[in-house]
């Protein structure tokens, strides 16, 4: 009997350019492309660390992310060359895959990419029982024109609360998870550029005045952000809504957030 668990990985929600799952690794995690020329091609290495032989296939996937950082991907097959699209990585061995943007040269601004590279799950002998951990990554891959940048916008921002998951009785593994309120700052901003920016990788500076009229400042640098939210991809043309939490009760009137991408 064979049981099996998938396990995705939405680069929009990590921060690490390279990824290690079980026996295997993929880098690098995110890719810029350009339409055409030398620079529309890119090398993925997967390095299989494992004692067994891995099956993986690839495909080009476009993705739109949701204000609220669902992502939903669609084929793209058409825009790419893949080589190879299948391969069987050998115990501790590498594979190189190659992709060639070959879409639109003459798109006016960037556009998200995903590649996914799905790990085929394999059979075992009848009668025996075993667990595989089937992996699955997504590589971001942007196509940006060149010359095209950024423009991060605040739309709004506001201070909230949320509902997250609370601690677990240890002693009873049947009781229902807890939640509890966590407060801080949700964000909703924009890009009015023509290129994508990551978020979570950007310079943020939120300034203001507590409850009881104390000063506030908070400032996150380089990847201090992903912690809080992620890589968080926005597209051109596209917002994002983050949140922020904090540990004092700001005055939403006294707020001011800048942000550097």
């Amino acid at each position: 009997m064979l049981f099996w668990l998938r396990s995705l990985f939405a680069v929009f929600l990590g921060v690490a350019l390279t990824v290690t799952a079980g026996a295997s690794r993929v880098s690098p995690m995110i890719v810029e492309l350009e339409p055409v020329g030398r620079d529309s091609i890119a090398r993925i290495d997967l390095v299989n660390d494992g004692l067994r032989d891995l099956p993986y296939e690839v495909q080009m996937m476009r993705g739109a992310i949701s204000p609220e950082g669902q992502l939903q991907l669609s084929p793209a097959d058409e825009e790419f060359v893949v080589f190879p699209a299948q391969a069987i990585v050998e115990s501790n061995s590498q594979q190189v895959f190659r992709i060639q943007y070959v879409g639109d040269g003459a798109r006016e601004k960037s556009e998200i990419f995903y590649m996914a590279i799905r790990q085929i799950p394999v059979g075992f002998e009848d009668g025996v029982t075993q667990v595989q951990m089937v992996v699955n990554y997504n590589v971001l891959v942007n196509v940006v024109p060149d010359g095209s940048e950024p423009k991060a916008t605040v739309r709004s921002a506001a201070v909230s609360t949320r509902q997250i998951s609370g601690p677990t009785d240890a002693a009873d593994p049947t009781a229902e998870p807890t939640t509890i309120e966590q407060r801080g700052i949700e964000v909703d901003v924009g890009n009015e550029g023509s290129k994508f920016y990551l978020a979570g990788l950007a310079d943020w500076s939120f300034s203001g005045t507590t409850a009881s009229g104390e000063p506030f400042q908070r400032n996150y640098r380089g990847d201090e952000a992903s912690r809080s939210i992620g890589v968080g991809v926005v597209g051109p043309e596209a917002n994002r809504i983050f949140f922020f939490p904090t540990d004092v009760d700001v005055d939403p009137d006294s707020l001011k957030i800048e942000i550097n991408p």
